[in-house]
């Protein structure tokens, strides 16, 4: 941010805004850290979590393969060129197929 003042009069009055203009820009940013490393976000039930489009969720789509509940709905994995692979050997990009039909 670039603090202008232009004065005509003397030099503490033009001293005197940048003062302001300067606290008015500590202040902005000690709010924005504040809320950055302050913020403790409140409980949410697991309703208010799913309400909502989900396109609009954060998703993380990295998980154990061999660890439950995924491990019991993966139905088979194929590399990018269509062969089958182990659930040992995946490295790159995938098709997941689940046993519920979804990839």
């Amino acid at each position: 941010m670039a603090i202008i003042a232009e004065s005509n009069k003397s030099d503490e009055i033009c001293a005197e805004k940048i003062a302001i203009k300067v606290a008015e820009w500590i202040k902005k940013c000690e709010k924005t850290i504040d809320f950055v490393h302050n913020y403790e976000p409140s409980e949410m039930s697991v309703l208010e979590a799913l309400q909502g489009h989900p396109n609009l969720k954060i998703n993380d789509p990295y998980g154990n393969k061999s660890e439950v509940p995924l491990s019991k709905k993966v139905d088979s994995i194929e590399s990018q060129n269509g062969k089958s692979v182990s659930r040992i050997d995946i490295s790159g990009k995938a098709t997941v197929k689940l046993t519920t039909g979804e990839e």
